[in-house]
């Protein structure tokens, strides 16, 4: 059976309240997300909230978000949660379309019906997309897998740190925190 294959607008004019992403034309399902994920979701989207919002950094947006990642290629991901620097937030009409951008972090908390390898597909279209900074959170591990543009993959445990790089500056938060 062969997938229909829809465009960005076609997706944006359709896809109303459901939880779907569009990657290469083709709408994908995203299951809600179970009680753990969704608290730790929920901790890192305030966390980043009061340090954006208390620095005029710019916007931080939660998992209902889509971003149009490529102008070429119909794909559209809805991150757990995201950032956008102020010199590159939507303004006027474009605010209430999906933003034609790759937000400048993007992060992802996994959920038990997350699949190593569509995770791992995710992030590399990200990473193509040229988002500087991704989080893929695992609250099961407790870990965080930091991908910054240009730099191996580094994950970091419980007693590590996550900072924001030059992403957001100053940002810190112990990873503890973000399970506890």
């Amino acid at each position: 059976m062969v997938a229909t294959r829809i465009t960005v607008d076609q997706f944006e004019a359709t896809c109303g309240d459901e939880r779907v992403e569009l990657i290469d034309g083709v709408i994908v399902p995203m299951p809600p997300a179970s009680d753990w994920p969704t608290s730790v979701t929920a901790a890192i989207t305030a966390m980043l909230w009061h340090h954006v919002h208390s620095r005029r950094l710019g916007r931080v947006y939660s998992a209902e978000a889509g971003f149009v990642l490529f102008p070429d290629r119909d794909t559209v991901l809805a991150p757990d949660v995201a950032f956008v620097r102020t010199e590159r937030m939507p303004q006027g009409e474009a605010r209430w379309h999906f933003p034609r951008l790759a937000p400048d972090l993007a992060v992802e908390v996994l959920s038990p019906s997350d699949r190593a390898a569509d995770m791992q597909a995710k992030v590399a279209m990200y990473q193509e997309a040229g988002v500087p900074l991704i989080w893929v959170v695992d609250p099961q591990a407790q870990t965080v897998t930091v991908s910054a543009l240009g730099q191996e993959p580094r994950v970091l445990a419980a007693a590590d740190t996550l900072d924001g790089g030059e992403v957001l500056p100053e940002f810190q938060v112990a990873v503890a925190e973000l399970f506890a």
